[in-house]
This record gives C-alpha cells, structure tokens and sequence, in this order.
C-alpha cells in the first residue's frame, strides 16, 4: 500500500460524494482498511463547517456561497492546507508500522488553476501517489439530480427529496442554499474549473475520466483494483 491522494473532480452535482463514498468502502471491504486510515476532505464540507460555527470567516464565506459565486482561492487554500495538515496527523498516527498506509480522497479541489498550483505546492514534500478521477456527467442530469436532493439540518448528510424527514436522524430536510443557485454554479464549472481538469496532468501520476451516468459502485471497483 502506498500514500495516496485521490482528487475527485467534476461539475456541482456530477456525483463526486457519491463516488468517493464507494470508494472508500471498497478499501474497507476489500482492500482490509480500517475506515480512520482514510481520510476524507471536502472543500464543500469544509465551507459549510466554517459557515456553521458563524465565524468571521464563515460569514463572509456564507455571503459568496448564496450569490452563486465561487469562495476565493486564499480562503478554500487556507481551509484545505490546515485539513490535510490535520489529516497527516491523525492518519499518520494510526499507521505508525506502515507509513505508506494512507488515503486521502480529496473533493471539490481544485477548481480553480491558482488552487490547483496551490495544492502542487502542498503536496510537493509529501511523496504521494496522486490520481486524478473526474465524473463527466451532463448538466441536464445535474439539473434534475439538485432539485430533487436535501440536506439534513441536523446530521448534514444529503438525500433525495421523501417525506421531509432524515431517514438517517430524523432531523428536518431542507434544500442546500448553494443547491438554489446551480445554474450560477454550472457557468462558474465551465469558465473556471473545467479548464483545470488537462493541467492535473502536470501533477498527478495517473487520471482517468469516466461517464457520469456510469454506476457509482462498478466505477469504485474499477479505480481500487487499478490503484490499490
């Protein structure tokens, strides 16, 4: 096993959680991974913490997301240095026989080529092995996939519209507020981020892009059976 870090890459909505969700039980389940020896990062997930703990910082993050617009490359560098850092830690402390025992899957970063320049930047004392997966799917597709999706107010987890009810906690299901501006988000995909997935080529020791209507859990076996 070595060192590596999988960059999920794709449009909002394009099914990077999803994939990344079944990556990881694939190492679980098949590869005899402890689920603490692989860590997970989301520059999605990392906003909205910020924005919940009502921080400085999580407000004006919290005023960019709701107009559609991307949060700048400092902040979200800033936010994903200090969870890698974290991540080395804890990770590296539970792997102290086999320091090559380690996964990080990284999503939602980088979106932007100074982010992607940032994040070379990083990574260049820490040896990993770095792939590159992106999820082509189409917007229309990505379209329907928003309207339809909530996120629990409670336990954060995302799941398709039902009865207004988390069927994982009960808690109450409400529309994400970056969901409601999707078309900004697409557009800002395309002029911004889209570009940055032939430039990974630069820094990554292997990509690979796959149709985003594909199944989650095939695309998963694939990627650990070519990688791990």
């Amino acid at each position: 096993m070595r060192k590596t870090l999988i960059i999920l890459f794709g449009a909002p909505g394009s099914g990077k959680g999803s994939l990344g969700d079944k990556i990881k039980e694939q190492l679980v389940n098949h590869k005899g991974m402890r689920a603490a020896e692989i860590s997970y990062i989301s520059t999605g997930d990392l906003l909205r913490e910020e924005i919940a703990a009502q921080s400085e910082l999580g407000m004006e993050i919290s005023q960019i997301v709701n107009s559609g617009k991307l949060v700048s490359d400092e902040i979200v560098a800033t936010l994903v240095e200090k969870a890698l850092s974290h991540s080395d830690e804890f990770v590296g402390s539970l792997c102290e026989k086999d320091p090559n025992r380690r996964i990080i899957l990284l999503d939602g970063y980088p979106r932007t080529e100074t982010q992607r320049l940032a994040l070379a930047n990083m990574l260049q004392d820490k040896e990993m092995f770095v792939v590159a997966v992106k999820r082509n799917t189409p917007f229309d597709v990505i379209k329907k996939r928003v309207s339809e999706r909530r996120v629990c107010k409670n336990c954060k987890t995302t799941h398709l519209a039902s009865d207004g009810k988390c069927p994982k906690c009960g808690g109450e299901l409400i529309i994400r507020k970056d969901d409601a501006v999707i078309e900004q988000r697409l557009t800002e995909y395309e002029t911004n981020t889209a570009p940055v997935w032939n430039k990974l080529a630069l820094m990554c020791n292997a990509m690979q892009a796959f149709d985003g209507m594909e199944d989650a859990d095939a695309v998963a076996k694939w990627i650990v059976k070519k990688y791990f």
